[in-house]
């Protein structure tokens, strides 16, 4: 187990007005410790992992009673961080967890950094950094859709997968350099055709590994979907239509919004990050000036565009010159205010058209199918809610394992030295073993923890 000489402790559920909050506490001393502020007949150090005790929560220096609780007691290795362990069930708010956790702080332990509990849960080999990283999208999951993703990986799967390739590559590799080792001695020969189909066959399951990242994020993190059009074409009434709930300004004078909206919507599974935006047109002051000129910046930055028209009113040359902006992403066409006479009963743009009416709430079921329909056509070809990657991280690390394996396979392709094409195979099982952190570097680490949340 990795030796930790402090113990941590923080608030692991959202402050604020509730029934429970938990107060968490991990580390060698965490025991001792909580047995200073829980007086109890029968000590805590000689309570079975797994208990759960009812009692009040002592200030030791007033002998005042803070709280009525229930304390868990998780043994080393048996815990979530391989530590001892202790979750302290204090009632709701923000007042009396925070003060159970001074006591704790002043009892000697220290206050956790973020992600620092699931860190020790690496370091003591109860997760694997990918698992780590999957427990992370859980969390993070707008969707049941993404979070049924993530959970898949924290179970495992795209560890076994990884480790699969690694022991295939190992076996390759130990082929390599027994051939080396006996060269001078017998007459050993090593298939090169098998040892290129099955590194082939590796690189192929690596590729749709990378392949994957496009549909993982967007399942997990949702895809963004920026509403566009003139002044008054009704973008903030189909924003708050979609959303369910007036969160822009409505009002019949152009150019009302002028900062960015966001809200995100669950529509089939998919998590859409809908984006409300300046109308695009010349602007008349310097606040609107500022709005349009962001508003051209979330056109570059989104995934996929609503590009909403009035079909109330003849198409005009702004029509056509925001055409040209967006045409180049994957775009919807939506003719709204079809309560209205209708003066345009097609478009000359290419592209799916869907009538609506944002006022009337018409047209809404057809536009959120034509969504899912725009989402499916993004994601890579052969998507799979499988064996999925999820995190940037993990798409370099594939990346320059595919890179020596290319060269290793160049190697044995023009016959070069069995040295050298094992040095390039033992490249590509560092970059998988970085993958699952069997190799760590404290950067990353940190880089991928401090995302957690405290008492995590």
């Amino acid at each position: 187990m990795h030796e930790n000489l402090e113990t941590i402790c923080a608030i692991s559920t959202p402050i604020g007005r509730g029934a429970i909050s938990i107060v968490r506490i991990s580390g060698k001393d965490s025991i001792p410790i909580v047995s200073k502020i829980f007086p109890k007949k029968k000590r805590l150090e000689e309570v079975k992992g797994g208990s759960i005790i009812h009692g009040w929560i002592l200030n030791p220096a007033t002998k005042e009673r803070v709280d009525e609780v229930l304390v868990s007691v998780f043994r080393e290795p048996r815990s979530y961080t391989g530590e001892d362990l202790i979750e302290i069930h204090t009632h709701g708010g923000v007042v009396i967890p925070s003060k159970v956790l001074q006591l704790l702080l002043r009892e000697g332990a220290r206050y956790a950094e973020p992600g620092e509990f699931t860190r020790r849960a690496f370091l003591n080999d109860k997760m694997s950094l990918l698992e780590a990283e999957a427990l992370l999208n859980v969390v993070n999951a707008k969707t049941e859709r993404g979070a049924r993703l993530a959970e898949a990986n924290l179970d495992g799967r795209l560890q076994r997968e990884i480790d699969m390739m690694k022991e295939s590559l190992l076996d390759v590799k130990t082929l390599l350099e027994v051939t080396l080792d006996f060269e001078d001695r017998e007459n050993l020969e090593i298939d090169r055709y098998e040892i290129v189909d099955k590194m082939k066959r590796i690189r192929e399951k690596l590729a749709t590994l990378l392949m994957s990242y496009s549909g993982g994020i967007i399942l997990i993190e949702g895809i963004a979907v920026a509403i566009v059009g003139k002044p008054n074409v009704g973008k903030s009434s189909l924003f708050n239509t979609i959303l369910q709930e007036d969160k822009a300004i409505v009002t019949a004078e152009p150019g009302t919004t002028r900062d960015v909206l966001e809200g995100t919507v669950d529509i089939s599974g998919y998590p859409v990050r809908l984006m409300d935006m300046a109308g695009i047109r010349s602007p008349l002051n310097e606040p609107e000036r500022m709005g349009v000129e962001r508003a051209r910046k979330i056109i570059n930055c989104s995934d996929a565009i609503l590009f909403l028209l009035d079909a109330s009113n003849p198409l005009s040359a702004a029509d056509e010159k925001i055409y040209g902006a967006i045409s180049k992403k994957p775009y919807i066409l939506v003719l709204n205010k079809c309560d209205l006479d209708k003066r345009v009963d097609s478009v000359p743009f290419a592209g799916e058209e869907v009538f609506v009416s944002a006022k009337e709430h018409t047209g809404i079921t057809k536009l959120n199918e034509a969504i899912i329909r725009l989402i499916e056509s993004i994601l890579p070809d052969g998507f799979s809610e499988g064996c999925v990657c999820t995190t940037l991280r993990q798409t370099e690390g594939i990346k320059k394992a595919i890179t020596f394996l290319d060269e290793g396979l160049r190697l044995m392709s023009e016959g070069k030295d069995v040295e050298l094409i094992a040095f390039d195979f033992q490249e590509v099982i560092d970059k998988l073993k970085e993958l699952t952190g069997e190799i760590t570097d404290e950067e990353i680490l940190d880089r991928i923890f401090s995302e957690f949340c405290i008492g995590k």
